[in-house]
């Protein structure tokens, strides 16, 4: 126990950081819709210092054109993840400037600070994360975890369409 609560102080030191990070990134967007992910269990690697997971999204416009769906991998690429039997689903409101139906623009990779910290079932903290190129910011809204664990550092999520769905 006394080994996670520095872990724990890092993760809340993070966050408010995290935040500032990435909150320029939405600032003159407005929100085009949500995206529903659900990290697959057991799909990726933790390496302590680096973890990934494979990913699966929905993406829902809130002009009412059809449903995109998309798949990739998230993980944290430096930091701290330790990480036990580790369930999430984390619900993005997505920002743009500029929106164009069936396009796929969500598709790249996004990046960011951000962290969080789970025991059983609970709610975990998620810091909103940009496209590279800035055109699009996710902002998390819901994020629930089950498992137990601790994870912080620079996140990052990687999308491309899913052409099985």
């Amino acid at each position: 126990m006394h080994k996670i609560c520095p872990a724990i102080c890092l993760c809340a030191l993070l966050l408010p950081v995290s935040t500032s990070f990435a909150g320029d990134a939405g600032s003159a967007k407005q929100s085009i819709g949500t995206l529903s992910c659900n990290i697959l269990p057991h799909s990726g690697f933790n390496l302590l210092i680096h973890s990934t997971s494979e990913i699966r999204c929905i993406f829902t416009p809130a002009d009412g054109t059809p449903l995109e769906h998309y798949k990739g991998e998230t993980g944290i690429g430096l930091g701290l993840d330790v990480n036990l039997n580790k369930q999430k689903n984390v619900i993005y409101a997505v920002l743009a400037e500029q929106f164009r139906p069936g396009s796929r623009q969500l598709s790249g990779r996004y990046s960011g600070a951000g962290g969080g910290a789970s025991f059983g079932l609970s709610a975990g903290e998620s810091a909103p994360i940009a496209k590279r190129d800035g055109s699009i910011a996710l902002q998390p809204i819901n994020v629930k975890s089950s498992g137990a664990g601790i994870a912080v550092g620079f996140t990052y999520l990687y999308l491309e369409p899913d052409s099985q769905q």
